[in-house]
């Protein structure tokens, strides 16, 4: 079988392409990057975002205005997740995989499944980065209407002028069974799109593509009890830190925690743990800057735990990859690196030898990052 690997190595790599497409959820819907060049853990990768442009008046002149460079905008992604998933196939399944051109093993196939279910975990996690929320935390949302997005999310996602394309909502499974069962969405009169009947997938709707991602985690806000307020007669628009206290306060606020002030409508998000000592947070750090000049006393509310659904244009989260250096062969491994340009995930397929056996493995190497969360807003369940 050893004169065969290679070739399997690149059938396995061809049809594994087809099968990250299908399992890769939200990689296909932020900003992706990806390098050229061989790189390993610690290292980052520079991803283009779309730039803040804005128009000035033009003046008719016999004189040609100054010239103004423009450059792209970057975002550095330092590639700090490394991951990785190993598994082993009989003679049969390499001789089956070099043979048959439909045949993807199973055990090959979990194994990717647990290396791309990583990435997006690590993808949703982002959420704690936004700030914007809307729907009733720990009430699972769309279970009669479509107001959390039309009237909820879509609009705060409006507010912060949020590009009309590119918009993805992302739901847990309990969200997008009550989306499914709405009669807006069922219907073929009402939407003109068989999808929700034939398939049970809602697919676009209202401006943003609706996708079920079975690993959208749970946020437990921080144990802070008591009723906080500002602790600062002097909060200026533009600061990001703040103390609070109040008659009684202990616990905690921690990082993805979202809050009001009493006479601003903004919301805000935790941005660093931090724990009440003698009845008083020294400073809870928070994003985005004040938005107003806050009062001394002003009441404080946190929002209860909940679940994350989320909302967001692409432009609101980026992830980065890069190849791994090539091994050499003659170290008794063999590797194969693939880039899906439609995900922007670049995997590797290594396979070496063990003690009476052949070992095979993908591994990823990536990081994420919000870039700009105001192009996000959770819908919370």
């Amino acid at each position: 079988m050893a004169n065969t690997i290679p070739a399997v190595m690149t059938q396995l790599v061809a049809r594994a392409v087809g099968v990250l497409r299908r399992r890769s959820h939200m990689a296909r819907y932020v900003t992706t990057g990806y390098s050229l060049t061989p790189g390993q853990k610690g290292k980052t990768v520079d991803v283009e975002i779309p730039p803040t442009a804005t128009a000035s008046a033009i003046t008719a002149s016999n004189a040609y205005p100054s010239n103004t460079d423009t450059t792209a905008t970057t975002v550095a992604i330092t590639l700090d997740k490394w991951y990785g998933s190993d598994f082993q196939m009989s003679d049969q399944d390499m001789t089956r995989v070099d043979k048959d051109m439909n045949f993807f093993p199973a055990a090959a196939e979990a194994s990717l499944d647990a290396v791309v279910k990583q990435v997006d975990d690590d993808l949703l996690l982002l959420y704690k980065d936004v700030y914007s929320a809307s729907g009733t935390a720990g009430t699972t949302p769309f279970a009669s209407n479509a107001a959390a997005w039309t009237t909820g999310a879509r609009k705060l996602l409006n507010q912060n002028l949020a590009p009309m394309n590119d918009r993805t909502i992302v739901l847990d499974a309990d969200a997008e069974a009550n989306a499914v069962n709405l009669s807006a969405f069922q219907s073929l009169y009402a939407s003109g799109d068989p999808g929700v009947i034939i398939e049970g997938e809602i697919g676009r709707k209202l401006g943003a593509n609706w996708v079920l991602n079975q690993g959208v985690p749970s946020f437990t806000r921080g144990t802070l009890t008591g009723s906080p307020l500002i602790n600062n007669a002097s909060v200026a628009v533009g600061d990001t830190s703040v103390p609070m206290d109040a008659t009684s306060l202990t616990g905690t606020v921690v990082v993805g925690d979202v809050f009001t002030v009493a006479g601003d409508t903004q919301q805000y998000v935790v941005t660093a743990n931090a724990t009440a000592s003698g009845n008083a947070l020294a400073a809870v750090s928070f994003a985005p800057a004040a938005k107003v000049a806050w009062a001394d006393n002003a009441a404080v509310t946190f929002v209860a735990s909940h679940t994350p659904n989320l909302a967001f244009q692409r432009g609101a989260f980026a992830l980065a990859t890069a190849p791994f250096e090539t091994v050499d062969p003659s170290l008794g491994v063999m590797t194969q690196s693939f880039v899906d340009p439609l995900s922007g995930l670049t995997l590797r397929l290594e396979v070496s030898r063990q003690y009476k056996q052949t070992r095979w493995e993908w591994d990823v190497l990536y990081g994420v990052k919000t870039v700009r969360a105001e192009l996000a807003a959770r819908i919370m369940g």
